[in-house]
């Protein structure tokens, strides 16, 4: 539904699994200061459990400060990998912070569990 000619924040959609010790989230839709709540408990919990993390950007639409923040924050955490072709939008808050040799990437979800072990 819009409003005005808006339209709405897509909910962002999580997909979570564990394969060999390594968490692996897979966001879809928007990661932004409107899904905050769901983006956060998503990360804390692998905070909680202090396993690895590849995170799945591929199908991402719209990412703010807020996920870069999270994947920030959890970096300091955990072992972090991106997997995929980072979104633009991603891509450019990632560039314009300087903040990629913080967050790797690898090009699959494959490589990126590979990545994450050696990390």
């Amino acid at each position: 539904m819009a409003l005005a000619g808006f339209s709405l924040p897509q909910e962002p959609v999580l997909d979570a699994y564990t394969e060999r010790g390594v968490q692996v989230l897979i966001l879809y839709g928007d990661a932004d200061h409107a899904h905050r709540t769901t983006l956060e408990a998503a990360f804390t919990a692998v905070w909680a459990n202090r396993r690895r993390l590849v995170v799945d950007v591929t199908q991402l639409a719209y990412a703010d400060e807020t996920l870069h923040g999270l994947l920030l924050t959890t970096r300091t955490r955990t072992r972090l990998v991106l997997a995929g072709s980072l979104p633009p939008v991603l891509r450019q808050r990632i560039d314009i912070a300087g903040t990629q040799r913080f967050l790797p990437t690898a090009p699959s979800i494959a490589a990126a569990l590979l990545l994450v072990r050696t990390l």
